[in-house]
């Protein structure tokens, strides 16, 4: 029972079968210090939770996205009528370069 009122506080329904709240039963049977001690624990737990999770999902999406990346520069290598009209602008633009030797 105390580990499925944990789990229903770390996502914000943090009350008894009554709607009361929890806290209003800890302040009254346990000292104010232990009430403030266990919400701070549900609060770094709430944030840990979110950011691990949070944190997995963008290594994911990173990753996905890195690997998109690569795969579209491959294909751009991989244009044999690509590299050829650069081969061929190439050639050109150094043509025009060369010193003209008809004067």
């Amino acid at each position: 029972r105390a580990m499925f009122s944990i789990f229903r506080c770390s996502f914000g329904d943090c009350s008894t079968a009554n709607g009361t709240p929890i806290f209003e039963h800890m302040i009254e049977d346990f000292d104010i210090i232990w009430t403030f001690i266990f919400s701070l624990f549900i609060f770094f737990m709430i944030v840990g939770l979110f950011n691990v999770i949070s944190a997995i999902f963008l290594e994911s999406t990173l990753a996905a996205a890195a690997d998109i990346a690569a795969k579209k520069k491959q294909d751009m290598l991989d244009d044999e009528v690509q590299w050829s009209v650069n081969v061929v602008t190439l050639v050109r633009a150094l043509v025009q370069q060369l010193p003209n030797e008809d004067s």
